[in-house]
């Protein structure tokens, strides 16, 4: 398991991974934050955005951040939940997954039919989580009130990274 962070000089968390455990259903992972900052407290995104299968990459992304999230016109648009590490502390992320997904396949020939594709994380699935962090707590623009939150991009400073490697066989 593998760990990459934020800036070197900016805000950052060192992120790995504590516990992992894969059931038929779902897969429980505890991610640990570690803030080596001895004055900011680390703030950053605490639930899930988004699970996206990288075929290139034959990779699950966990996006804790909205980065690259794409919001379906009408839908409920909410804020997502934040928490914080404070200075030279360390947090458990806990985060439950589900056992698959299931996404819109797009056909080599456009078709009126709509195909969808399931896509297990079995247990030589690779998972990597991002989750979105600032050294500042995020406000919402009151004097915004329906606009969807491009705040939170701008919120964002950087990105905590960790990879659950493949099981090998």
């Amino acid at each position: 398991m593998t760990t990459t962070n934020g800036g070197e000089n900016g805000p950052r968390l060192d992120a790995t991974v504590e516990r992992l455990e894969r059931r038929a259903d779902a897969v429980e992972l505890t991610i640990r934050l570690v803030n080596p900052s001895q004055q900011r407290a680390m703030h950053y995104i605490s639930d899930v955005r988004g699970i996206v299968f990288d075929e290139a990459a034959g990779r699950f992304v966990v996006r804790l951040t909205d980065e690259g999230r794409e919001v379906i016109p009408g839908a409920v648009d909410r804020l997502p939940n934040f928490a914080r590490v404070d200075p030279d502390s360390t947090a458990l992320l806990p985060l439950r997954l589900p056992g698959s997904i299931v996404r819109m396949r797009t056909p080599a020939v456009p078709t009126a039919e709509v195909e969808l594709e399931r896509h297990e994380l079995g247990p030589d699935a690779e998972i990597e989580v991002v989750i979105g962090l600032s050294d500042t707590p995020f406000y919402p623009d009151p004097r915004e009130p329906t606009r969807r939150p491009p705040s939170i991009l701008a919120w964002e400073k950087t990105q905590a990274r960790c990879v659950v490697p493949r099981r090998k066989r």
